[in-house]
């Protein structure tokens, strides 16, 4: 009996509807982001191309709260993912390995290739958005799409585009989107077979509509959906798209049959989605923005009033008499405006005189803006990217922000888990099934390669296990004054690459054992065989100095009157 390996699109449609039902509480907070913090991001509303433009910024007065965003963004990608210097290193699972001979060589020519792939391709733009969206919406979703030259690409996109769903593990294994595309795109993407005909079978009326008149540019709603497929679904004999681990499916929203564009599949799951905190049971994240809403609101009000206030105190409401209505009047500079006295008073004044507290206000308000910059790690961020990057160290990091980055721990754990990890695996294996990659040494050959995290921020949150070995070994240096057996308790050897593994060194930084062992044995022989050299060469000189007093002895005349004869008369 076949297998049915299809998904209909009624199902996936179905699916797709409720993800929306369940995100819809969420789209409004999102939207007062957008309004507040981040303008231009956020898809709400399908626009065409011509009201893509439109001004969105209307409600914001004091941008401080997107500074601060922009800030957090910019210092995650120095922080986490630098593209000036690396950020992550290889090591085996089994730490024996490491000591093996070329694994340590083999591992460090991989990371530099695939930091190299990362650099050639827009990786680190796509960083520098996640962590936008990350620090704004609390999620942030990028996917990993075919490009026709790099190894690796990425697409973002932006809240209110997609849906998500976890699985019981907690792992988001499915994202909906719904975008516009034109007519022209949708055929030559998923309908224009190899030979160059098109495939009308797939396509709405709508869609055949709108090419038979001409009509290319006619924007059509599109849902993609990536989704596992259940092993019933999945025959494990064939190895086509249809049959791998996930379903990637493309269809026309208002289609009138149950037709798909375009249904392939995965087999490693193509999105990456950190959030920066999640409660259990959610499956959005929340956001510092979400935290700092209500500061970010207040400051615009409290901007709003201050602009007031100083506007009626320049320019303030005049009163006058009835004489002058419809007749001309100014306030502006130099102006003079001709009243009659009324009461012996002026006829043309303030209504009210207006001293505004503006010292006041101005302190409230940077007390305001300080919340807001602190609630975005801000002051943190910028101390980071405001230092020299030549002398700042992870230490001094975390010496002047201690509580921070433990508040940070989380999210930057997150972060790797879901998303540095998966994207660093994809990368690895399709490095390795194009050719980019050595092959590895026989020493590695079943066994299981980690990722260990070596940016600014992951060896701060370690330079607590680097202090520490510091003061071990300075206290057993002090120690060593008193009581000099103290160094035997010391493995040198073992805290010089604890350490450098902290401060996330390259492999090839330490010697492997036994290559050390092997220095070790030959300075050895090389000091054994100079002492002896230095012993034979005293025994010989001592041996020539005897030959040389008995030589002169026997010369010596024993007969006449000298020193030797007083000696031996005297002696006798």
């Amino acid at each position: 009996m076949e297998m049915n390996t299809t998904t209909p699109k009624k199902d996936v449609r179905k699916r797709f509807v409720t993800l929306e039902e369940y995100r819809s509480s969420w789209r409004s907070h999102w939207a007062e982001i957008s309004d507040y913090v981040l303008p231009r991001r956020g898809r709400y509303l399908q626009e065409n191309q011509s009201s893509k433009g439109r001004k969105r910024s209307n409600k914001i007065i004091d941008n401080t709260a997107g500074q601060a965003l922009r800030t957090l963004s910019a210092g995650m990608v120095s922080g986490l993912t630098s593209p000036s210097r690396p950020w992550f290193r290889l090591q085996t699972q089994d730490a024996y390995l490491m000591d093996q001979e070329g694994v340590k060589d083999w591992l460090g020519t991989v990371e530099m290739r695939m930091r190299s792939i990362l650099s050639g391709s827009n990786f680190y733009n796509t960083a520098a958005t996640q962590y936008t969206e990350l620090g704004a919406f609390g999620t942030a979703v990028s996917m990993r799409v075919p490009h026709p030259t790099r190894t690796i690409h990425f697409r973002s996109l932006t809240a209110g585009e997609y849906v998500i769903a976890e699985n019981w593990l907690g792992d988001v294994d499915t994202v909906g989107r719904k975008f516009m595309m034109t007519a022209s795109q949708i055929v030559e993407q998923f309908l224009t077979q190899r030979n160059g005909d098109v495939d009308w079978s797939r396509a709405s009326n709508a869609l055949k509509n709108a090419w038979n008149r001409g009509s290319f540019d006619t924007p059509i709603e599109v849902v993609h959906m990536v989704q596992p497929r259940r092993d019933q679904d999945r025959d494990m004999r064939r190895l086509d798209g249809k049959n791998k681990k996930y379903a990637d499916i493309y269809f026309e929203v208002g289609a009138d049959t149950d037709t798909v564009l375009r249904e392939e599949g995965y087999d490693s799951f193509p999105y990456y989605v950190p959030r920066w905190d999640v409660t259990y049971g959610d499956v959005y994240g929340f956001s510092p923005a979400m935290e700092q809403l209500g500061d970010i609101k207040q400051l615009q009000h409290e901007q709003k009033r201050k602009a007031q206030a100083i506007d009626k105190m320049v320019n303030p409401p005049m009163v006058a008499s009835t004489n002058l209505k419809g007749k001309v009047s100014s306030v502006m500079p130099a102006g003079v405006t001709y009243v009659d006295p009324i009461n012996g008073g002026a006829g043309f004044q303030p209504a009210y005189q207006v001293q505004p507290r503006i010292q006041e206000m101005l302190i409230d308000i940077q007390e305001v803006q300080g919340r807001i910059q602190r609630g975005f790690y801000a002051d943190l961020f910028a101390m980071m990217l405001s230092s020299d990057r030549r002398q700042i160290t992870a230490t001094e990091v975390a010496e002047r922000h201690e509580e921070k980055l433990v508040l940070l721990g989380p999210v930057l754990q997150r972060v790797n888990t879901e998303y540095l990890d998966p994207m660093i695996d994809d990368l690895f294996n399709m490095a390795l099934k194009s050719g980019t990659l050595p092959p590895p040494p026989e020493a590695l050959q079943g066994a299981e390669i980690k990722v260990k995290y070596v940016s600014l921020l992951a060896q701060a949150q370690e330079a607590v296990a680097a202090s520490s070995i510091e003061r071990t070994v300075s206290f057993a240096g002090n120690m060593a004054a008193v009581a000099p057996d103290i160094l035997d308790n010391i493995n040198t050897d073992e805290a010089l690459r604890q350490y450098s593994d902290i401060l996330g060194n390259g492999p090839e930084l330490i010697r492997e054992p036994a290559v050390v062992a092997q220095i070790r044995a030959e300075r050895l022989k090389a000091q054994q065989q100079a002492q002896q050299q230095e012993e034979a060469a005293a025994m010989a000189q001592t041996a020539q100095g005897g030959a040389q007093a008995a030589k002169l002895l026997s010369e010596t005349d024993s007969q006449g009157q000298n020193a030797l004869t007083a000696l031996m008369g005297g002696g006798g």
